[in-house]
């Protein structure tokens, strides 16, 4: 059986991939104004690693 918490999670799962989304999109926008020839699958590919450090960051820190 799943905990209160597991639970309470999987309502935010559609939220938090819309966030993280918004995210991507964000960043790629803001490399296509810093880098005028963008490489927009390469762009893709280097903001979802950074997002990913930048989550394994914060997990060390709990």
């Amino acid at each position: 059986m799943a905990s209160l918490e597991q639970v309470e999670i999987r309502k935010y799962h559609n939220e938090l991939v819309h966030d993280v989304r918004h995210l991507m999109q964000k960043y790629g926008r803001i490399m296509g104004w810093e880098v005028p020839e963008l490489d927009e699958a390469e762009a893709s590919r280097l903001i979802l690693q950074a997002l990913k450090d930048a989550l394994a960051d914060v997990e060390r820190e709990q």
